[in-house]
C-alpha cells in the first residue's frame, strides 16, 4: 500500500534541491560582504551553513531515492552523485571550521569556501545537464561563441536531396519526412534529449507519440499535434519548434501537411503517395557547372608571383588551394598591351583577366591568344574598337567578355559567332549598344544596358 511513498519522495528531488542551494550562496555572500567585521554576521553565517548542510543531505537522499526508484543508469547520475556528496561534506567541514575559529580570516576558510562554490556550480551543471541535456546552456548561444568554446553545435543530417530524373522513386518518409525532421526537431526529440518524452527518430518512435500521447490523429491529420504545433504562429509558447530555434522552410512544411494527409505513409514512394513535381523541385539537387576550365598546373613560385606584383598586378588564386590565377590591373592604370610580357610565363594559370580602365587597344588580341584558359576578359573602358576580336576564338575557354564602354560594334561582335564556349558579353555604352536591333543574330547573349523599368502607379505620386 505505501510502496509509493520511495518513488514520491525521489521526485521531490528537484525541488529539495534548491533549498541548500539557496543557503550556501546565502552563507558565502555573508562571508564575503563589505564591512562585514563591523557587523555580527557570524551567528548568520553559522546558521546558513547549518541548514546548508542539512538540506545538502536531504537533497542526497532524496536523489538517491529518484535514482533507484526511476530506473537510472548508474553511469548516467554517478558524477552528479558524487559531486552532490562532496558538496555537503564540504559544507559540513566549513560549517565546524567557522564554529572553530569564530573567524572568517583564516586561509583553510577561504580554500573551503572556493571549493564550496565550485562544487555546487559543478553539481548545479551535471544535474541540469541530466535534466535538459548536456547542450541545455550552450545551444542558445550564438554559434561563434560556441565554437569559441570548441562546441561544434548540433548532430548535422543531410537536407533532403532528390535526383531530378527520379524523384518519383524516392520514399516519402524515408527520404523526405526524416530529413526534415532531423534538421528541424532532432535537437530536441532524440535519444539523449527526448522533450516530452518524444523522441522524432524511426517510424515506431513517432507512431508511439510523447507522454501526452500520440502526435499523429489518425482521425484527421489537422487535429495531430504534429502539424498543429508545427503551424502555430512563431511566438506561441507551444510552437514547435522553438523560435530560437532553426525553422522548417514554408516548402519543408508543406510536405509534411500533405504527408499526414495522406495517412503518413511510411513505405510509399512519392509516386504513390501522389506528391507532385513542383512540390518537391526546390530540393532537386543542382548541378553547378563551373565556367572555369577543369585543368590543374603546379602552383606558380612565390617569389615569380612576387615579381610580377611588383610591376602593379594584383594577383590572387582563384579560390584556397587552386593553381588558376586571377589577375587584374585595378593598380595598374598605365598598363599596355606589351606588358601582357610580364604574364607569359603564367598565362597557362591565368582564367580571370581584368585589363579595365588600361591603355590597351587592338593589339591585345593577338597577345591575348597564348592565355587559352582565359574564362573571363575585362576590358571595359579601354581603346579597344573591335578590330581582331575573333582572335579571341583560340581562348577556347572564354565565357564572359567585358566591353563595357569601348568602341566596339555589332560587325566586330559578329566576328565571335562561333566562339564555342562564349556564353556572355557585355557591351554598356559602346557603339553596338546603339544598333542592337540584331541582337538575335548572336550565339551568345549580349547585354547592351540601356533597360527600361516599367512605370508603376507610386511612382506618381508626390508626397508633401
Amino acid at each position: 500500500m505505501l510502496e509509493f511513498i520511495i518513488p514520491l519522495i525521489g521526485r521531490f528531488h528537484p525541488l529539495i534541491v534548491h533549498l541548500p542551494i539557496g543557503f550556501i550562496l546565502m552563507a558565502l555572500i555573508l562571508m564575503y560582504y563589505p564591512n562585514k567585521d563591523k557587523i555580527p554576521f557570524l551567528t548568520a553565517i553559522e546558521i546558513a551553513l547549518l541548514w546548508s548542510c542539512i538540506t545538502s543531505v536531504l537533497a542526497c537522499i532524496s536523489g538517491l531515492l529518484l535514482y533507484t526508484s526511476e530506473g537510472y543508469a548508474f553511469s548516467t547520475v554517478q558524477n552528479h552523485l558524487i559531486m552532490g556528496l562532496s558538496t555537503a561534506l564540504i559544507c559540513l567541514l566549513l560549517f565546524f571550521q567557522v564554529k572553530k575559529y569564530k573567524s572568517l580570516n583564516t586561509p583553510k576558510i577561504h580554500i573551503n569556501s572556493a571549493l564550496l562554490l565550485i562544487s555546487l556550480m559543478s553539481t548545479g551543471h551535471l544535474g541540469g545537464s541530466l535534466t535538459h541535456g548536456e547542450e541545455y546552456l550552450i545551444e542558445v548561444l550564438p554559434e561563434p561563441v560556441q565554437r569559441v568554446f570548441g562546441w561544434s553545435g548540433y548532430e548535422e543530417f543531410d537536407p533532403i536531396a532528390l535526383d531530378e530524373d527520379q524523384w518519383e522513386d524516392a520514399l516519402f518518409y524515408e527520404d523526405v519526412i526524416q530529413p526534415i525532421f532531423n534538421q528541424n526537431c532532432r535537437s530536441c526529440h532524440n535519444q539523449k534529449n527526448s522533450k516530452g518524452s518524444l523522441l522524432l527518430t524511426s517510424k515506431e518512435t513517432i507512431l508511439k507519440g510523447g507522454k501526452n500521447g500520440s502526435v499523429i490523429s489518425k482521425t484527421s491529420w489537422e487535429e495531430g499535434q504534429l502539424y498543429h504545433r508545427m503551424t502555430l504562429p512563431i511566438d506561441h509558447e507551444d510552437h514547435m519548434p522553438p523560435k530560437e530555434k532553426k525553422q522548417p522552410l514554408k516548402e519543408e512544411l508543406e510536405l509534411v501537411k500533405f504527408w499526414l494527409a495522406s495517412g503518413a505513409p511510411f513505405e510509399k514512394n512519392l509516386a504513390m503517395a501522389g506528391v507532385k513535381e513542383e512540390m518537391v523541385e526546390p530540393f532537386f539537387i543542382k548541378s553547378e557547372v563551373s565556367i572555369y576550365p577543369k585543368v590543374e598546373f603546379p602552383p606558380v613560385e612565390i617569389i615569380q608571383l612576387s615579381q610580377i606584383r611588383e610591376k602593379g598586378f594584383f594577383i590572387e588564386p582563384l579560390n584556397e588551394g587552386s593553381s588558376l590565377l586571377k589577375v587584374s590591373c585595378v593598380n595598374f592604370p598605365e598598363f599596355s598591351e606589351m606588358d601582357l610580357e610580364y604574364l607569359q610565363e603564367i598565362c597557362q594559370h591565368i582564367v580571370f583577366l581584368d585589363l579595365s580602365g588600361t591603355k590597351v587597344n587592338d593589339q591585345v588580341f593577338e597577345l591575348l591568344t597564348d592565355f587559352e584558359n582565359l574564362s573571363i576578359l575585362k576590358l571595359n573602358n579601354t581603346q579597344i574598337t573591335g578590330t581582331g576580336l575573333e582572335l579571341l576564338q583560340l581562348c577556347k575557354h572564354l565565357n564572359q567578355l567585358h566591353l563595357t564602354e569601348s568602341e566596339v560594334n555589332l560587325l566586330n561582335l559578329k566576328l565571335l559567332n562561333e566562339h564555342p564556349k562564349l556564353k556572355k558579353v557585355f557591351a554598356y555604352k559602346t557603339p553596338a549598344a546603339l544598333e542592337n536591333g540584331q541582337q538575335q543574330e548572336f550565339t551568345f547573349e549580349v547585354m547592351f544596358g540601356n533597360f527600361k523599368l516599367p512605370v508603376l502607379p507610386t511612382d506618381s505620386i508626390t508626397y508633401q
